[in-house]
């Protein structure tokens, strides 16, 4: 099935990402994907070839006045519309329970200047977990478990930042709920005890 044919993509703004040079065959296919879109020596880079899928989903993500556009492979950016919310207040209000080794990590982000105002950075960093956990199993590799336990927990976050989002007067929260279940299916097709590790649900 084509990406265009998704729900999240029948109303969402998307722009195609054009190759730019072609990866070495022996490339995971996510992190072949990912790789020729960025130039051959870009900073996202890594001899780890799970965190350079994870940084390089977060190169081809890209803010616009309004909107953020999180790249979910195949060429497809998806621009959502950002919601008048503040990250590290949305963080702090996930439960203290399904917060997880990474959270003081990322509330600490949260705060900064660039994070502050860009609430969708959750759903960018959950995005590049995802990458991240399709090389990972391209790659048949056995450790880099928390990989796919981080993608979880960043689903937990998502989760949270929708709720919020539908508080927001005039917020087109339908359009958020829609990516966030595609995401959260994408997720179940790559790590089979997904729905062991969160009970995310958008609804």
């Amino acid at each position: 099935m084509s990406l265009f044919a998704e729900p999240c993509l029948a109303a969402a703004e998307v722009e195609y990402v054009a190759r730019v040079w072609n990866p070495p065959a022996a490339y995971p296919a996510t992190l072949r994907d990912i790789a020729s879109r960025l130039p051959p020596d870009t900073d996202a880079k890594e001899p780890c070839l799970i965190t350079y899928a994870h940084e390089g989903a977060h190169f081809l993500c890209k803010g616009k006045d309004g909107y953020h556009g999180i790249y979910v492979g195949d060429g497809i950016r998806i621009y959502l519309p950002s919601p008048p919310l503040n990250t590290a207040l949305v963080l702090s209000a996930v439960p203290a329970e399904k917060r997880g080794a990474i959270y003081q990590t990322y509330l600490r982000q949260g705060m900064t200047e660039y994070w502050s105002t860009r609430p969708l950075m959750i759903l960018d960093e959950w995005n590049a977990y995802l990458h991240g956990c399709r090389t990972r199993r391209e790659s048949t590799v056995e450790s880099r478990r928390e990989t796919t336990v981080h993608c979880a927990t960043f689903a937990t976050y998502a989760a949270v930042l929708y709720e919020m989002a539908r508080e927001c007067d005039g917020y087109p929260h339908k359009e958020l709920r829609d990516f966030c279940n595609y995401q959260l299916a994408r997720c179940r097709e790559v790590i089979p005890d997904w729905d062991e590790l969160t009970d995310a649900k958008f609804e």
